[in-house]
Order: structure tokens, then C-alpha cells, then sequence
């Protein structure tokens, strides 16, 4: 019995003394190296301090996902994405860090996103000197510059805000430093970053977020398609990561989550108030009866208000529908599906709907009405910001022009749809500008009747020597050099003449600039004083997508003016030896295409600058007053913008600016 005893207790020494050894050690799984490119303008997710130190929440991420996915990583940093993504491609490195889907760029087929890692909304960050014209578009019509991060926000955002031009940029670091710098008024950009990056230099009350939320960005890495064995291994870690506390532990050391502290303190608020009123709950209690006397009142105060404010909307809707009766031109009062709740009586006359017959029920089942609300009204619940043009052909009255305006109110969906037959008007017009190009005209076949009549003496003194030098073969030579050049001379004067003088054609087509540049100076030129120095300057060979015709036209004006301008200084006295400039050059800025007349004239003052595009507004004695007013017109008609500045006795610099054709 002892033995058996001593037994049993040695072998459970034994156990305990094998349990009590160390365990032998696993075999080490393999370590797999990886190259990762950082683009370090990205703070606080992806940058490098001061120290030289790379940091940021992407990078405490991907050392998790490494630590998870037994990944070695080195870390390559790039001041670009782009440049990150170029060395991708190469081989250089195995993965981008914090990629956006539109950095793939045109490697589709060779690159591939992870899930995303994390995500950001982007806002609009404004220089608070410029806030009103972010704020108040319709009260400042001076626009502003904005910039953005490539690959952050799609261009059709940007078509609801009131900016002069954008400005493309390659990281946030960027923007925000064109942003302190002045380079650009207001940026669109990641908000945690932005915060981030004034909050470190302590500008945040320079700046105003005049739109919270624009749109969302989403950040992952970037690999190639054939590294499948990389891919597996990120695609499992970074799903493993943002189910764990882990990953709201890095994301809440990095990301200042305003909204939640602001929530946090108005609870605080609240905690604090609803402390008081249980404080004065006693006293509240023991004046029951009073408050519920002043309750009374209060009730019947607001029911007065209540009924007052219900009378107001009844007048105004009253009002409304006066003002819509009685409106000089077609007014029709719209739901959002085109329904018509009202129609004044101009409006049935237009449509050709008796005021005895019961109208239509929907815009679209009316003449004229129904063809503008298809093609060319903006939709409902939406305010124009100016009237509009547009040509139809009527069975009964032929072809019309109508000057259309659409204007939400105060019912969401509903719109006031303003609409005026504008035929004798725009005939009007056109005929006061053929007169103002009649006289132009006069003046440029005047220049060209001199200039041709140069390269005619030229032709005839060579015809006359036929006879005598005819086999003369230095005399042939001369012959067939210089008489084809003449008249080459001549036929290009009077083939821009001509396209000049004649109608407008109504289609559109792509224009390289600088041949319509040329074109017009070839007739300006002729129309110039010897003391007028005529300028052409293109630098860049685009296209932009317009009428032909009207384009010259506009331009041919322009160069009018100005020469006009300059001989008004040059009969004041003072010019310089080297004569007064009218200069026309075409380049590209910030997308754009632009052409401008520059000339040393006597300029206009801010005044005249504000008034002169206005129809019949003329500081001539002889002036239509339609020249400029036409040429914006004609410009606005091709999606195109007007520019002008000018300084009185300086200079004056005239600008049409064009959206540039891309050949697809």
C-alpha cells in the first residue's frame, strides 16, 4: 500500500516538473520584406515630422497590418503620389500607401486597390477677407480662385459654385500653403488635414469652412495585380484590423473628432442646465398654479401668432398670384413635375389657349412653353441667375426669339417660369450691328484699297518689262518669285474681307484660335495708323468649339475699339517715338483658353468699364453703342466669358475666355 503510494507521488512530481519546462518554440513563420511608397504631404495621416521622422495614422496602420501579415516593411518616401505610383509600375516598390481610386490613372490593368484602410470627407476652406463672395454670390460679382488635390473631387461639384477658375494641385500640403500664401482664395480639401495642418500653426481664425461636407475620399494601398500572394496577405490583415478595437484605437489617436466633442459639450451644457431646473424644481412645483395661468396665455398668444402668420401667407400667395397675372410677359406657375398651377393671361395668348378653354395640365402639352421647358429650362426648384436666349420655329408665327428666366419660391419644387417674346428686339439689335459693322467695314476696305494697292504697282512694273527681260533668266526667276507672293497678297485681303462681311453662319465648329487671331489682325492691320504698332503674340496651338463667325466678329470689333482708342491719344499729342501698341495674344491659363486685346489707348474709367458692354452706352459722337455690347454676346452665346480692365489714359485689356477643345 506504501509502494503504491510513493509511486503514484513520484509520477505526479514528474508531471509537475514537465509541465513546469518551457514549451519548445514554434517554428518562425517566414518574413516577407515589402517596399512601401509614402507620399508625406498627406499630415496627420501620412507625413514627416520635423525630426525627419515619418509618421501619421496610415503609418501605424500598415505597422499593424505588417505585425498581423508578418510583412518587413521599408518605407520609401515620395513628395507626390504620383511619382509613388510611377515607381510602382517600375518595380521600385511593392505598394503606395494611402492611395485614391483615382491615382490608378491609366495602370488599370496593371494595378489594384486593397480595401480601403480609411476615409475622409473633403470641405471648402475660405480666406475669411473673401467669405462674402463664397457666401453671397448674388451679392458680389466679383468671383474667387479655388484649388484642389487631383483625384479628391470631381469637376461636376464645382458647378454650383460661383469660382472664376480652379487650380489643380498634386497634395493637401500644397493647397494649404497656396491657401496661407494668398495664392488662391478658398481650397477644397481633406477636412482632418487641413484641421491638422492650422491647428499646428495656429491660423484657424484666419479661415472660415464655408461648406462642411463636399464629397468623400477613401484611401487604401496600392499594389500590382500579379502580386497575388501580397495582395491575399493585405486584403486579410486590413479586414482583420477594422474589426478590432485596435484599429478605433489608432484612428481616435490621430483624428480629432470635432463634431463628437462639440456633441459632448452641449450634453455637458445640458447635464448643467437640467441640474438647475431640478434645483428650482421646489419652486417651480409651489407656482403651479400661476405658471399654468401664464400658460394659458402663452397658448393664446401663440394661437393669435399663429392665425396672423397664417393671414400673411394668405396675402402673399394673393400677391403671388396678382403679380403673375399681371406680369408684362408669359408667366406660368409650375410643380416640380411640370404641372401648371397657374398661367397668366399673356402666357395663353403666347400658347394660343383661349382665356375661355381650360389650360393644359402639364407645361409639356403647350406650345412654345413646353418646347423651353424641355431644352433649355434648368429644372424645377431652381433660380436662374440671368435670362436666357432661345430660337424656335412656330408653325403660325415662323421663327421666334424668347427670353426665358426660371425662379424657385418659397414651396420647395414649385417655379415661376418667366418667358417674353424678344423676335422685333434681337431683329432690332442685329440690324443696329450690322450698321456698326457697315462702318467698320468702311473703314477696313479704305486700309485694304491702299494696301492693294502696293503689290498692283509691284505686278504691273514687272508686266511692263515682259517685252524687253522676258528671257532674261535672272528676270524669270524674279518674276516667279515675287508676282505670285503679290498676288497671294491680295487674294488673302480680300478673302478675310469677305468672310468678315459676310452673315453669320448658326453652326459650330473647332477653331484653332490662332487662325482667327490672324485672320482678324490681316484686317485690322490695314485699318491702322503708320504711328499704331499692330501686335500678334499666340503661344499655344488650341482649339475651342464655337461659331466661327460670331467669334470673328466679336474680335474684329475689339481690335476696332482699341485702334480707335489709341488714334483718339495719338490726336491728344504726347505719343512716344516708338509709337503706341494694340497688341492680341491667345494662350492658355488654368484651363482656359484666352484672347486678348491690350492696347495703349485713352482707356475708360471704372465707370465706363461697368457700363460699356451695356447696349447703346457709347462714349463715341459717332457710335452705335452696340459694338461691345454685341461682342459679349456673341462671346457668352459660345460658353464663353468677358473680362475687361482698364486704366483711364493708360491702357485697356480685353479678355475672352473660352473653355479649351480636347480632341478625344
Amino acid at each position: 500500500m506504501n509502494m503504491k503510494r510513493c509511486i503514484r507521488a513520484a509520477a505526479c512530481l514528474l508531471l509537475t516538473l514537465l509541465a513546469a519546462l518551457p514549451a519548445p518554440p514554434a517554428q518562425a513563420a517566414a518574413v516577407t520584406n515589402v517596399k512601401v511608397a509614402v507620399d508625406c504631404k498627406l499630415p496627420p495621416f501620412q507625413y514627416v515630422e520635423d525630426d525627419g521622422v515619418l509618421k501619421g495614422m496610415h503609418i501605424d496602420l500598415m505597422n499593424e497590418i505588417a505585425r498581423r501579415g508578418n510583412l518587413l516593411v521599408e518605407y520609401v518616401v515620395f513628395e507626390r503620389t504620383m511619382d509613388a505610383v510611377d515607381a510602382l509600375v517600375a518595380g521600385e516598390v511593392d505598394a503606395v500607401l494611402g492611395a485614391l481610386p483615382g491615382d490608378i490613372g491609366v495602370y488599370k490593368e496593371e494595378l489594384k486597390l486593397t480595401p480601403e484602410i480609411s476615409s475622409a470627407s473633403t470641405c471648402m476652406v475660405v480666406n475669411n477677407e473673401k467669405l462674402d463672395r463664397v457666401l453671397y454670390p448674388e451679392e458680389n460679382r466679383s468671383r474667387y480662385i479655388a484649388a484642389f488635390e487631383l483625384n479628391t473631387l470631381e469637376l461636376s461639384h464645382l458647378s454650383e459654385l460661383n469660382i472664376m477658375y480652379t487650380v489643380i494641385m498634386g497634395n493637401q500640403t500644397q493647397l494649404y500653403n497656396a491657401l496661407v500664401n494668398r495664392d488662391v482664395d478658398a481650397i477644397i480639401t481633406v477636412k482632418d488635414s487641413v484641421q491638422h495642418l492650422m491647428d499646428r500653426d495656429g491660423v484657424s481664425e484666419r479661415y472660415t469652412i464655408a461648406r462642411n461636407y463636399m464629397t468623400s475620399v477613401y484611401y487604401s494601398i496600392l499594389v500590382r495585380k500579379n502580386d497575388r500572394v501580397l495582395y491575399r496577405t493585405l486584403d486579410e490583415t486590413i479586414g482583420q484590423l477594422r474589426t478590432s478595437d485596435q484599429y478605433e484605437q489608432i484612428v481616435d489617436k490621430w483624428i480629432v473628432n470635432v463634431e463628437l466633442e462639440t456633441a459632448q459639450a452641449r450634453i455637458q451644457k445640458l447635464l448643467i442646465f437640467i441640474g438647475i431646473i431640478a434645483g428650482v424644481a421646489a419652486i417651480i412645483i409651489g407656482n403651479t398654479v400661476y405658471m399654468n395661468v401664464r400658460l394659458k396665455e402663452l397658448v393664446a398668444e401663440k394661437t393669435r401668432e399663429i392665425s396672423r402668420r397664417m393671414d400673411q401667407l394668405e396675402a402673399a400667395g394673393a400677391l403671388r398670384n396678382r403679380l403673375i397675372e399681371h406680369s408684362p410677359g408669359g408667366s406660368l406657375l409650375l410643380r416640380g413635375n411640370g404641372n401648371i398651377l397657374l398661367m397668366n393671361s399673356v402666357a395663353r395668348s403666347m400658347a394660343g389657349v383661349s382665356e375661355e378653354a381650360a389650360p393644359a395640365e402639364n407645361i409639356r402639352d403647350l406650345p412654345v412653353f413646353g418646347n423651353i421647358w424641355e431644352k433649355a429650362a434648368p429644372g424645377a426648384g431652381i433660380t436662374m441667375e440671368r435670362p436666357a436666349l432661345i430660337t424656335l420655329d412656330t408653325e403660325e408665327a415662323g421663327r421666334r426669339t424668347y427670353r426665358y428666366q426660371c425662379h424657385a419660391t418659397s414651396t420647395p419644387e414649385d417655379t415661376v417660369l418667366l418667358v417674353e417674346d424678344v423676335t422685333r428686339e434681337e431683329r432690332e439689335k442685329q440690324e443696329i450691328f450690322e450698321e456698326s459693322k457697315n462702318q467698320s467695314l468702311n473703314r477696313i476696305i479704305a486700309g485694304i484699297a491702299h494696301e492693294i494697292k502696293n503689290p498692283l504697282m509691284s505686278i504691273r512694273a514687272f508686266a511692263s518689262l515682259i517685252r524687253r527681260q522676258g528671257d532674261d533668266p535672272e528676270f524669270q526667276a524674279s518674276f516667279g518669285e515675287y508676282v505670285p507672293k503679290e498676288v497671294d497678297r491680295i487674294n488673302r485681303l480680300i478673302e478675310t474681307l469677305i468672310n468678315y462681311a459676310r452673315p453669320p453662319r448658326g453652326q459650330k465648329e473647332r477653331i484653332l484660335i490662332g487662325d482667327l487671331i490672324e485672320d482678324c489682325v490681316c484686317l485690322a492691320y490695314v485699318s491702322a495708323k503708320k504711328e499704331i504698332v499692330l501686335q500678334c503674340e499666340v503661344s499655344a496651338r488650341a482649339y475651342v468649339y464655337g461659331n466661327k463667325d460670331q467669334l470673328r466678329q466679336a474680335l474684329i470689333n475689339l481690335l476696332i475699339n482699341s485702334i480707335e482708342s489709341v488714334e483718339a491719344k495719338l490726336s491728344a499729342g504726347g505719343a512716344p517715338a516708338e509709337g503706341l501698341r494694340v497688341c492680341v495674344s491667345g494662350f492658355r491659363r488654368a484651363g482656359s483658353v484666352v484672347v486678348e486685346v491690350y492696347d495703349e489707348g485713352i482707356g475708360m474709367s471704372e465707370s465706363a468699364v461697368q457700363k460699356c458692354t451695356e447696349p447703346f452706352f457709347t462714349t463715341k459722337k459717332t457710335g452705335t453703342g452696340m459694338g461691345l455690347a454685341l461682342a459679349k454676346q456673341f462671346v457668352q452665346e459660345n460658353a464663353g466669358q468677358f473680362e475687361i480692365e482698364s486704366t483711364p489714359g493708360a491702357h485697356t485689356a480685353i479678355r475672352m475666355i473660352f473653355e479649351e477643345d480636347i480632341e478625344k
